[in-house]
């Protein structure tokens, strides 16, 4: 005998538990408004650790400095002097950087500061491939992108040589070089004393950072998207006598009117994109002057030995970490007037500066 069961009704089940749709969507717009509120927060605390990072960089190269001038007498010199000779300040300060193995595994060959040049890689003999290849985390600013195709170390940190265009390597002998790092044309003692830094060593600048530029070592990198810009423009304004290259303002006039995105480009062979090496002196690598404000761009005679506008400039927003002759750190504003940063970027001009005023 079968039993029969009266069927329940649908209305009469119990609901599973669970999401409705609308409540699903409502649920990922909450999520998706969290993450909007706390990504800048993220972001900002990531690149806090990192502008940090940049700064802790600098006083390690300012205790580098202090020590190489406590053993030495003097400060490194920004380009080595005469011919070929293209080393950077920083090789000279390996040592106290704890990188006595890489000082002396270097090659102080005619030529050998540069991997591009036909004299450090003549017949074959490739001097200072290991120089060349090392990375140093001390020269890097995490902040910063890395768009130099080159497999050689790079850098984001350049000595200052001063305020004037021809400061880099003085060529006229007129007092263009009146930073703490350049190369004096003919001149052996290239370098600076403290006792030299007549304007105090907490108003005038030592290192600073700079952004790297773009493509290859050894092309002209041509226009950045990027801000601040790493473009390096042609402007042919210095020469013997006309009294232009060793002040700041008649070159500033002329290359803050151009335009970055398309005004001409250098002329000359032999640039390199901005922090190519770490290990070459010139302008586009371990120097830098106090010509073009923070952030800006820079111009170029359009010879790797002459003069032109290089400034500092970084990834962090408004300004950039500067290193002092004290070896103390500060934040320079990159709306700071002309006359201030100008006058931060000489030893001996006699200027009356105020920590107030930048």
């Amino acid at each position: 005998m079968s039993i029969l069961r009266p069927r329940t009704s649908r209305k009469g089940q119990a609901r599973r538990p669970g999401f409705t749709l609308i409540e699903l969507l409502v649920v990922i717009a909450i999520i998706a408004v969290l993450i909007a509120l706390l990504l800048p927060a993220v972001q900002a605390a990531r690149e806090a650790a990192r502008r940090s990072q940049c700064v802790n960089n600098l006083k390690q190269l300012g205790l580098a400095m202090h020590n190489y001038h406590d053993v030495t007498g003097s400060l490194p010199w920004g380009h080595g002097y005469l011919g070929w000779n293209d080393w950077s300040g920083f090789i000279l300060m390996l040592p106290y950087m704890e990188q006595s193995p890489l000082y002396n595994s270097t090659n102080f060959v005619s030529g050998g500061a540069n991997p591009g040049n036909g004299r450090s890689l003549a017949a074959g003999v490739k001097y200072n491939t290991t120089v060349f290849a090392t990375k140093l985390n001390v020269m890097l600013c995490p902040s910063d992108t890395d768009r130099v195709t080159t497999v050689y170390g790079k850098t984001n940190y350049a000595g200052n040589s001063g305020s004037g265009p021809e400061s880099f390597f003085d060529n006229n002998n007129d007092g263009a070089s009146n930073g703490l790092f350049f190369s004096i044309k003919n001149a052996q003692n290239s370098t600076v004393k403290f006792a030299d830094i007549v304007d105090g060593l907490s108003n005038t600048a030592a290192y600073s950072e700079r952004v790297k530029g773009q493509g290859y070592d050894i092309t002209t990198p041509g226009y950045d998207v990027l801000k601040p810009s790493s473009v390096q423009l042609q402007l042919g304004l210095t020469g013997k006598g006309n009294g232009q290259d060793n002040v700041p303002l008649p070159y500033y006039t002329a290359c803050i009117a151009l335009n970055p995105n398309s005004s001409p480009l250098p002329g000359g062979t032999g640039f390199t994109a901005m922090g190519s090496y770490w290990f070459n002196g010139h302008p586009e690598n371990g120097m830098y002057n106090h010509v073009m404000p923070p952030n800006t761009f820079a111009c170029s005679d359009g010879n790797v030995n002459d003069a032109g506008a290089f400034p500092p400039s970084s990834r962090h927003s408004g300004g950039v970490n500067m290193l002092m002759g004290d070896g103390s750190v500060k934040f320079i504003k990159q709306t700071i007037s002309n006359p201030i940063f100008w006058a931060l970027g000489t030893r001996n001009r006699g200027e009356v500066l105020s920590a107030d005023q930048y």
